[in-house]
């Protein structure tokens, strides 16, 4: 999501007659577009903060969900000149245009809230020149108590149906090849306005000519239908990898973090996703020691993840956050040993899904080439329809085509494959 923000700051940037810099040392002006979601993030993003004020004269600007949470803050401690929040900061361009003297843009009224779909963003070459991200719904308000989002990013706004195909029609003819849907919880799309179903949507952006593969991102399991895997299994330019987060394995910590769903209900989407979608993979998030999590409800967390057979985890201790009804919760344990239980959460997952990686050694794949391989001037990336990471021999002239490829081995996470005929 801040990926896509960040396209459309640099657009309005650009529109407004600013040029790239080269780097922060020759910048008039340096961005910070920031994520909340854990300590950590805002941690390292106060350090780059600090270490761009500390070096000269140019204008600090700080956007995204921490300018949101502590913008005045960072105004008044001397780190930023202007923050703006995610409302407003696809308008970056014209807010610093506008000369108007204010420093905080951080309203929330949906009166201030700036659209994510421009024409002529959508022929703009971004860092993957074949790929666009497509955002159809802004903020969140499930409230999971771990989760500053619908504080910072504000409630669920859905996208009009109409603009967001119109979108993606113009981002294909400006030479897209692959798009990304984007949303907090991208199944509850309509929901707030009586617009069309997710899996609706999902199936018009499909359908659109000229699209080699969709992607969306994120799915929750409170609301993840039927409907979506039957428009996936239809349409095979649809990305046969699902990001489904579980979170944890025990009902009650997820009842704890007020996820709305159990085991059992994450698990019947994991089967139909397995009778109708016989190649397929999921991936998700893991968060350990949340406040109360026993050794017993961790235990269920790692049977989950021996039960589900994930392909990939992004796997994390529990990070209060300031805000969030969580953070008042009592932690039951140290944070040695919260660090000890993600350290074996995670070579757990490793070990699966190296075995995962290794069952596609001698398959054959089609995979979107991406560019160029660090390491090899005749090998090029790309990514399979399971979101594999593949290595190939290929051109620059292949670059955003689907190619076609037998596995020929797996060297650490990443997949190598010759063409195939």
């Amino acid at each position: 999501m801040n990926k896509g923000d960040s396209d459309l700051m640099a657009h309005s940037l650009e529109k407004a007659g600013l040029r790239r810099a080269s780097g922060e040392e020759t910048a008039d002006i340096v961005v910070f577009n920031t994520c909340s979601v854990r300590a950590h993030a805002e941690e390292r993003a106060l350090a780059r903060i600090r270490s761009a004020r500390s070096k000269g004269q140019a204008l600090i600007v700080v956007t995204g969900c921490m300018a949101q949470r502590l913008g005045k803050r960072l105004l008044a401690q001397g780190y930023a000149d202007l923050v703006v929040g995610p409302y407003q900061s696809p308008r970056l361009g014209e807010i610093l245009s506008s000369g108007g003297g204010a420093r905080a843009y951080l309203s929330q009224d949906h009166r201030d809230f700036a659209p994510r779909t421009d024409e002529a963003a959508a022929g703009r070459r971004d860092e993957l020149p074949f790929h666009k991200w497509v955002t159809i719904t802004h903020g969140c308000e499930n409230y999971c108590s771990y989760c500053i989002v619908p504080y910072v990013r504000g409630r669920l706004i859905s996208f009009p149906s109409e603009a967001i195909l119109r979108h993606i029609r113009q981002c294909v003819e400006g030479g897209a090849t692959e798009i990304t849907l984007l949303g907090q919880n991208v199944n509850q799309y309509g929901m707030d306005s009586g617009d069309i179903p997710f899996h609706r949507l999902l199936a018009l952006a499909a359908e659109t000519p000229g699209l080699l593969r969709v992607n969306f991102l994120t799915s929750h399991p409170m609301d993840f239908r039927d409907d979506i895997v039957r428009v996936i299994a239809d349409h095979g330019n649809i990305s046969r990898s699902v990001h489904l987060p579980l979170q944890s394995g025990s009902d009650r910590v997820l009842a704890l973090m007020n996820r709305k769903y159990t085991l059992e209900r994450y698990a019947s989407i994991i089967a139909h996703l397995e009778r109708t979608l016989p190649d397929h993979a999921v991936s998700t998030d893991l968060i350990v020691g949340f406040p109360g999590e026993t050794e017993d409800d961790y235990e269920l967390t790692l049977e989950a993840v021996r039960r589900f057979r994930f392909d990939e985890a992004f796997m994390y201790a529990y990070s209060p956050r300031e805000g969030t009804p969580s953070f008042a919760m009592e932690e039951g344990i140290g944070r040695e040993r919260k660090l000890e239980r993600l350290q074996n959460l995670i070579d757990l997952q490793r070990a699966i899904s190296r075995e995962k990686l290794l069952a596609r050694v001698d398959r054959a794949e089609e995979i979107i080439v991406e560019g160029p391989s660090k390491k090899s001037p005749d090998e090029y990336r790309g990514r399979t329809y399971l979101n594999h990471p593949a290595v190939l021999p290929a051109g620059p002239a292949d670059v955003g085509r689907k190619v076609s490829v037998i596995i020929k081995k797996l060297r650490g996470s990443t997949l190598y494959g010759e063409r195939s005929a």
